[in-house]
């Protein structure tokens, strides 16, 4: 009888035992399941911040820089006077008006090839003619001289002459490329008398314009 009672009292014992270890095992198991729920919600609320964060900034940035105080331009400069700009354009206009459209010829010394003071004023506007009147045409600078002397020194000497004066035409500021010389000796007198005036007219730079 007693064994009997015994073995019911293991029976027991072991359902008791298996209970407990199965109750401990599936509260393991839960909290292993609790613990694995709450992870996720921990990544998803840190990709939240991680995503506001920026945004946030930017806002306080953008913030700042309105309340940023703004810079005071000085006020523009106010343009010229209508009067200043009608009188500038009517002197232009004057001097362009009294500017010819010819191109004098200058006179020079017996066998001299040096620029006179009377041809000085007559080449500046000569310049300005050239300038002004016609920017695009070219020049041909003649040099001519009078009867007295031979053929070939009288070549050279207008040939001189004529450089003379293209010379000084650049320093004018005419381009060089537009000016070109011819020596013409005394072929072609512009007087055909032998006489000391027509000799000093003889003595000249021709300008013919292209």
């Amino acid at each position: 009888m007693i064994p009997k009672r015994l073995s019911i009292n293991c029976v027991f014992l072991s359902l008791f035992l298996l209970g407990t270890v199965g109750c401990s095992s599936f509260h393991e198991v839960s909290v292993v399941s609790h613990g694995d729920e709450v992870a996720p919600v921990k990544e998803l609320v840190a990709e939240q911040e991680a995503l506001t964060t920026p945004a946030s900034l930017e806002v306080e940035q953008e913030a700042k820089r309105l309340i940023s105080p703004v810079p005071i331009l000085p006020p523009p400069t106010p343009p010229a006077s209508n009067r200043s700009v009608e009188k500038e354009i009517f002197s232009q206009s004057a001097e362009d008006t009294t500017l010819p459209w010819t191109v004098q010829d200058v006179f020079f010394d017996y066998d001299q090839m040096a620029i006179r003071r009377d041809a000085i004023p007559i080449l500046e506007q000569n310049a300005m003619v050239l300038l002004k009147r016609y920017p695009n045409r070219e020049v041909l600078i003649q040099g001519h001289c009078d009867e007295r002397g031979t053929e070939a020194y009288n070549l050279i000497l207008g040939e001189r002459r004529a450089s003379a004066v293209k010379n000084y035409l650049v320093n004018l500021g005419v381009t060089s490329s537009r000016l070109r010389v011819l020596s013409l000796g005394k072929s072609r007198p512009f007087c055909p008398e032998r006489t000391i005036p027509c000799f000093q007219h003889n003595r000249r730079a021709h300008f013919v314009l292209k």
